[in-house]
């Protein structure tokens, strides 16, 4: 389930109970401890009920582990409440949690190597009022097989058992380490690519190659702020078909998906960035989609076990939030990028496009520029050219998030 779904549903039941969110109960996470043995890299995670998470792993940008939960309870000795770090042991270098909703919370291992989770099982409690010990044993790969560890929202289970030598104490408390902020999850799609090479420039850039290595500084520069996890649709020069990229975006609980172009015209003086949401024929299209059920997509959007005349109303709320997201982001990036660069008038423009039709991830598609103008294939065959550009859309995504933190605080009131 996407973040903004998640958000979306979770309104929709504080409107409707007028439950303090307060009120609600979380599983309780008491310690996050990693250890190595020689051998083998165990994570054993204290909690105060057996816990479920979804899987992926991420390589761009530095390699990395996720695991997300249902909305904890951090309660980890010398830690803060909210967010945080701990020190890693084997091939993890550290370990990061955080609330990455109102509903979700994320744990990032930081590797030194590539790892991916070999096992997993549940010791119960020792005593009555114990934790259980959520134990997940990681084993060395190839990159090659660290990369295919994709987005895709299962689930995660283990089994249950009753004891462990390794995990039996557990490490003593640390000196805390600064925190970190919420982090959301940003998937980057670098447009074209492999036998797709896009337009093509009038000194022979080529339209791929652009959309990648823009894509390549906007990961690095989201990244380095430690509030994103940045995920790419492709990063080489590879052929990815438009569903499977909102797959990758779906799959990764994006809080938002950015699709990068280069734009091209019959005439040599047309110039300047634009930005396109879905437009009403593309909203048209979402609509038939979830009405036959995705079979397009062939991933439905998943709201539990509701009735259908309530699913349908849900379905419809969520597509229309979408929608509204997906142009308050444009709006926000339309002058970032004016005060950078040329821009095409009217350059918040609306279409039909196949990536913009993910119904609960708030998309646009970008084009940097005209690589048929020669000022703007200079500019975006520039490293500089292609900072600048990034840039603004950096300052856009911090706002777009400081927008909504705000616009959610006037509603939820959690306090662990």
């Amino acid at each position: 389930m996407s973040r903004l779904l998640s958000l979306i549903l979770s309104s929709l039941a504080i409107l409707a109970s007028a439950v303090p969110a307060m009120a609600q109960s979380f599983a309780v996470v008491q310690d996050v401890r990693v250890g190595f043995d020689g051998s083998r890299t165990r994570v054993v995670i204290s909690a105060s009920e057996d816990l479920d998470y979804s899987q992926f792993a991420l390589s761009s940008g530095g390699l990395r582990y996720v695991l997300d939960f249902d909305r904890l309870t951090w309660d980890i000795p010398n830690r803060a409440a909210h967010q945080g770090e701990g020190e890693g042991a084997g091939g993890i270098q550290r370990f990061r949690y955080a609330h990455n909703s109102q509903t979700t919370s994320r744990l990032v291992f930081d590797l030194d190597t590539p790892l991916i989770l070999d096992s997993g099982y549940t010791m119960e409690p020792s005593s009555r009022n114990g934790p259980y010990q959520i134990v997940l044993d990681f084993r060395p790969v190839d990159m090659e097989t660290f990369r295919q560890i994709r987005p895709s929202g299962s689930v995660g289970t283990v089994q249950a058992v009753t004891a462990d030598p390794m995990v039996r104490e557990p490490a003593p408390n640390r000196t805390p380490v600064p925190t970190l902020a919420s982090v959301h999850t940003i998937v980057i799609d670098p447009g074209h690519g492999g036998r797709d090479p896009g337009t093509q420039g009038v000194n022979g850039t080529q339209e791929k190659d652009v959309n990648l290595r823009a894509a390549e500084i906007l990961r690095d520069t989201l990244e380095r702020t430690g509030r994103y996890d940045v995920v790419l649709t492709r990063d080489g020069d590879e052929y990815i078909d438009h569903d499977r990229r909102i797959e990758i975006a779906r799959g990764a609980g994006a809080d938002l998906f950015i699709s990068i172009h280069a734009d091209a015209a019959g005439s040599r003086s047309v110039a300047g960035a634009s930005v396109y949401t879905l437009s009403a024929a593309g909203d048209r299209r979402m609509e038939r989609m979830r009405e036959g059920g995705d079979i397009e997509l062939g991933v439905p959007i998943e709201l539990g076990e509701v009735d259908s005349a309530t699913q349908d109303i849900l379905e419809i709320y969520v597509q229309r939030e979408t929608l509204s997201r997906s142009d308050q982001f444009a709006n926000l990036l339309v002058p970032e990028l004016e005060n950078v660069g040329p821009i095409l008038r009217n350059s918040h423009r609306q279409a039909n496009f196949h990536v913009l039709l993910a119904p609960d991830v708030p998309a646009v598609l970008l084009e940097v520029g005209f690589l048929t103008n020669p000022n703007d294939e200079r500019r975006l065959a520039s490293r500089e050219g292609l900072v600048l550009a990034m840039g603004a859309v950096h300052r856009a995504i911090d706002t777009y998030f400081e927008n909504e933190a705000e616009s959610y605080s006037r509603l939820y009131s959690i306090d662990d």
